[in-house]
């Protein structure tokens, strides 16, 4: 039922209709694809049930499962706009991250630091870090913005505030040091400092206007209560829900809901991929719009993000980010997208051999929403997803007994 669901949205999402108009196409309905499809879903979600349901892997399986996995093979049953080897870069990313997880590394061995200490550590240094915040991006704060009121007004007047300590800790103050500020706090029952970790969250999101980082905060308090089986449960419990809700209103021409809850998560990565395979195919930029850009210089005048937004959506100021599929085909084509692969699969391999406690998982499952709507990069590097495998291996990693 819920299959029906998606494939009747999909052919009425805009988007898809000009991507196929593009092609001189439609997103049609192959029944052959849909013999392959089927037994594949339930070959997928049998290999993730396999997995240990108390260990952080088959939280970040079964997330990958429901919004990558799922919505590729939907968009599959199209033979003429989904091409076959995007099925198999998803195939092959899901299983990769499974079977890479049984690999075993004697990670328990390595000592770890005292939470409390750790604790102090963090109040300190995130204390420390918001003051050149407050200075530059004090006088731009607009109290309205806390009920998403001027939010674009703030976004358009601090657009010229830029330099490295900015670009490189925000996202690191708000998806990794700041959310383990709160979980420590909130573990070791220090109450006030939870507070001062919940407003400063708050200061961060007033300093640019990202909603981003309000979603961080209520991911947070809502996953650290319960375990990584029924975290999942209750997110397929409530989707299924509002799966069925949204499409009935639909049906009756009010779509915001399903466009906020579901297009935008589950299909516009899937279109954007297509997007991506179709516009950077025999253009690959090989890495050169990252740092690696001495090895060979950037062939485009725009950023990517844009020349998709501008291209697809007709929107020349649109950042069309999109995630490790799509950039690693974007980078090298499909050897681009294996490399990709490889590093996601051993980045959760090592989180697979540690012993994290479930409260925590609210701060993983925000990087791993990260490594799915942008560069693989980008996301070790500035949303922080290589300090936080360093502070998982030193800092969360609960010994046994």
């Amino acid at each position: 039922m819920l299959l029906f669901l998606y494939y009747y949205k999909i052919v009425t999402y805009p988007t898809w209709n000009y991507f196929a108009y593009l092609n001189d196409s439609k997103f049609d309905f192959s029944f052959f694809r849909f013999l392959i499809v089927v037994p594949l879903f339930f070959f997928n979600l049998r290999t993730l049930l396999k997995l240990d349901k108390e260990k952080i892997i088959f939280a970040i399986a079964a997330l990958l499962f429901m919004l990558l996995t799922i919505p590729s093979l939907i968009s599959a049953i199209s033979k003429n706009l989904y091409p076959l080897k995007l099925l198999i870069y998803h195939q092959a990313l899901f299983l990769a991250v499974v079977y890479f997880s049984r690999v075993k590394i004697p990670l328990h061995k390595i000592p770890t630091v005292n939470k409390k200490q750790a604790l102090l550590i963090l109040f300190l240094l995130c204390s420390l870090g918001i003051i050149p915040y407050l200075i530059a991006y004090g006088p731009y704060i607009n109290l309205k913005n806390l009920l998403l009121i001027d939010v674009y007004e703030t976004r358009l007047n601090v657009r010229g505030i830029n330099n490295p300590y900015f670009g490189y800790t925000y996202s690191l103050y708000t998806k990794i040091l700041l959310p383990l500020l709160i979980v420590f706090a909130l573990e070791l029952k220090k109450w006030w400092i939870a507070i001062i970790g919940v407003l400063y969250v708050i200061l961060f999101y007033l300093f640019g206007a990202h909603k981003t980082v309000y979603l961080g905060l209520i991911v947070i308090l809502i996953f650290y209560r319960f375990t990584y089986l029924k975290t999942i449960i209750k997110l397929i419990k409530i989707s299924n829900i509002l799966i069925v809700i949204s499409a009935v209103l639909a049906f009756f021409k009010f779509d915001y809901l399903w466009i906020l809850l579901f297009r935008r998560v589950h299909f516009t990565p899937a279109i954007l991929d297509l997007q991506y395979l179709q516009f950077f195919e025999g253009k690959h930029t090989y890495w050169s719009q990252s740092f690696l850009n001495f090895i060979k210089d950037y062939p485009f005048e725009k950023p990517y993000t844009k020349l998709i937004g501008e291209y697809y959506f007709k929107n020349p100021d649109m950042n069309a980010n999109n995630g490790l599929i799509s950039e690693g085909f974007m980078n090298f084509g499909s050897i681009g997208v294996l490399v990709n692969i490889l590093i996601v699969s051993v980045y959760f391999m090592i989180l697979s051999n540690l012993n994290i406690k479930y409260r925590y998982f609210g701060i993983y499952l925000l990087v791993v929403l990260a490594f799915i709507s942008s560069s693989t990069l980008t996301v070790l590097l500035t949303h922080g997803a290589f300090a936080l495998l360093i502070l998982s291996i030193f800092l969360l990693n609960e010994k046994e007994g």
